[in-house]
């Protein structure tokens, strides 16, 4: 029984079962569809009616296309997909698309019983006695992994500066795991890399040995009360404050600068997407790359450190915690055909972007807390 996820090729492949369930035996039928994904699917599936169990299972919405097969098989249909260009202005073409995209909006699940043409040995897993997972059963794992991940991050009460942008999505966590656990070096492991990961962890789990955490874990080596952040002497040293602190401000301001002029530069010259012509006006209008004093010095003047939100507005800071903002990754994703290059290019940038950015923050703050603790 399936079936509750939804994307474009569920959608397609769905429109195609709907239209050979009120076909008549022995007819034959020509279905047009822009779905190239469908069309090999379709002929591979028709090309080896012995599909291996093992490959059968691995193959996305295996139950549509078994039902799909059983139909033609015992109908006796012939059927051809022909490819259509997709988001050519092709009415009907269109017309098909917000057809197969309506079930999005269904508040129930459309559910294909698989028990009266399925026949196989196998056993099919079921998901919480709702449906049958038809499709890469490891690779389908990730959506529950990563929804409790999520409901974890947002009942975490370290990860409050950032709880709005959990909420809204203004993290790309895909980019952020990749960008975690990226490795600089060529060995496999060491003291160094281990050093570098655990510097990224503590920094995005907003635990970073700041004077608040220090006070906390070691109460007798620390004084009661605040401690000041040791460069503006004005709000708490804590996690969240790094990037709202005034003494950063002017050279962080000449550093997004820089890196706002470097990322055009990287997709005119590196990228592979046909378009190309807005790449500068959609980088400068982008606030990843602005400072807004009086939105930073709001989220400073809360009444309470615990309070502290960082700024949506500001999604910049959420490179000073190792945390990929949506703001920056999407450039990538729209300039760069192929995952393997968004993944390179942007973990490239990211190392030299973080790494400047921590120069002018993480490094001088470290510095004069030093000194403090030494008075």
């Amino acid at each position: 029984m399936t079936y509750i996820l939804g994307c474009t090729t569920i959608h397609e492949s769905f429109a195609i079962l709907t239209i050979l369930l009120v076909l008549p035996p022995n007819a034959t039928c020509e279905i047009f569809t822009d779905s190239q994904n469908c069309i090999d699917t379709f002929n591979q599936r028709l090309g080896s009616p012995s599909i291996s169990p093992r490959r059968r299972l691995k193959q996305n919405n295996f139950l549509i296309w078994d039902l799909i097969m059983w139909l033609i098989s015992h109908h006796h249909l012939t059927v051809q997909l022909r490819k259509v260009k997709g988001h050519s202005n092709n009415k009907a073409n269109d017309q098909a698309d917000a057809l197969a995209k309506q079930g999005r909006y269904s508040l129930d699940p459309i559910i294909v019983n698989h028990k009266f043409f399925h026949q196989s040995s196998l056993a099919l897993f079921n998901y919480n006695h709702i449906s049958v997972i038809d499709r890469n059963l490891r690779k389908w794992s990730n959506i529950p992994i990563y929804s409790r991940i999520f409901n974890m991050a947002m009942n975490n009460s370290s990860l409050l500066p950032i709880n709005h942008q959990i909420t809204y999505g203004d993290i790309d966590w895909i980019y952020t795991k990749q960008w975690i656990n990226s490795n600089p070096f060529d060995m496999p492991t060491s003291s160094k890399l281990s050093k570098i990961q655990s510097n990224r962890l503590k920094k995005s789990t907003f635990t970073y040995p700041t004077g608040n955490i220090l006070q906390r874990n070691y109460p007798n080596l620390y004084p009661l009360g605040r401690i000041h952040c040791t460069e503006c002497s004005i709000d708490e040293d804590t996690n969240a404050h790094i990037g709202l602190c005034l003494s950063h401000r002017r050279s962080i301001t000449s550093l997004l600068t820089k890196f706002k002029k470097n990322l055009i530069d990287l997709l005119r010259k590196e990228g592979t997407s046909n378009i190309s012509f807005d790449i500068e006006s959609r980088v400068n209008n982008s606030n990843m790359f602005k400072v807004f004093p009086d939105v930073l010095d709001a989220a400073r003047l809360l009444d309470s450190p615990d309070q502290i939100r960082i700024p949506r507005e500001q999604p910049w800071i959420l490179l000073l915690h190792h945390l990929i903002p949506r703001d920056l990754a999407v450039f990538f994703d729209n300039y760069f055909n192929k995952a393997a290059e968004r993944s390179r290019f942007l973990i490239q940038y990211v190392t030299d972007f973080t790494s400047e950015l921590s120069s002018v923050t993480w490094s001088p703050r470290s510095r004069s807390f030093k000194k403090w603790e030494k008075v």
